[in-house]
């Protein structure tokens, strides 16, 4: 055999592929550390604090400034301060009542409304809050009306001017418990407490007396045609300061806002407890 003859193992045919390389021994594949998933719940407080925070924005704002103004009404004068606006009338469900009794002395009619004391039609200035009772008659030649409280006693001319007033020493009492005239003395004034007295020249004199003998004012009923004089002076009104307390606690609205406001409340405690949630698992990520 030639050197250039090779065994029929060794001979390459024309056109053969080249033998394959070897590759080298591959390496060991390392294991890859299993990925912690996320808790869905952080998503899921972030998400529904920002809605409840939408919700609740539309009212803090409100809660807070008349929260102030509550705090602030007996300085402000809320207290006292009367709102008639007929809408706030309407969500009261408030409508003009005129009292039904008052108080009569010859022609005169007196009664006590929602704008204080009203005699024959006129406001009495300054407004009696309790009356006790109503004397008319002629004094010295002049037509005067005494109205009492448990302190003193008003003098006013027919038109419902103050004239004069009587209190302590002028009167024989601290405290006046009714009002009432003689019968048989025209122009008479009487007071009692416990004992009663008398006086025929407009308190400038007193003198015991009977009570038996005295015709004492009492509360009667007021006819119609009083209760229609009446009407413009008994219009109804809210204090201010009680629509705003209403107004803040969702009352003024009905129960449907009394609901609103503790859907508020609870949206507030939604907020303060996702907000600390989420913060707390934020830094606690953060460390290493």
């Amino acid at each position: 055999m030639s050197k250039t003859e090779m065994a029929p193992s060794q001979a390459v045919s024309p056109g053969a592929p080249d033998a394959a390389p070897q590759t080298p021994e591959a390496a060991p594949v390392k294991p890859v550390p299993a990925v912690k998933t996320r808790s869905n719940l952080t998503p899921f407080l972030r998400d529904w604090h920002r809605r409840a925070g939408l919700f609740a924005f539309l009212f803090m704002g409100w809660l807070g400034l008349s929260g102030i103004l509550i705090n602030q009404s007996p300085s402000w004068g809320y207290d006292t301060d009367r709102i008639y606006w007929s809408w706030v009338m309407w969500l009261y469900s408030l409508e003009p009542a005129p009292p039904t009794t008052g108080f009569q002395a010859s022609d005169h009619w007196m009664a006590v409304t929602p704008e204080g004391t009203v005699l024959d039609a006129n406001p009495v200035v300054p407004p009696i809050k309790l009356p006790l009772g109503l004397v008319a008659g002629p004094i010295e030649g002049q037509a005067l009306i005494f109205i009492a409280d448990a302190q003193h006693v008003a003098v006013l001319t027919e038109d419902g001017a103050r004239y004069d007033e009587l209190r302590a020493p002028i009167l024989p009492l601290t405290s006046i418990r009714r009002i009432g005239s003689l019968p048989t003395q025209p122009g008479s004034l009487v007071v009692q407490d416990l004992d009663a007295f008398a006086s025929t020249d407009g308190g400038n004199s007193w003198s015991p007396v009977d009570p038996a003998q005295v015709q004492w004012s009492e509360a009667v009923e007021l006819p119609a045609t009083e209760r229609e004089r009446l009407l413009p002076f008994s219009r109804p009104f809210v204090t201010l300061e009680h629509i705003l307390v209403d107004a803040h606690s969702g009352a003024i609205f009905g129960r449907g806002g009394v609901y609103v406001i503790n859907a508020v409340g609870v949206a507030a405690i939604w907020l303060a407890v996702s907000g600390v949630w989420m913060w707390w698992r934020t830094q606690r990520r953060r460390k290493p």
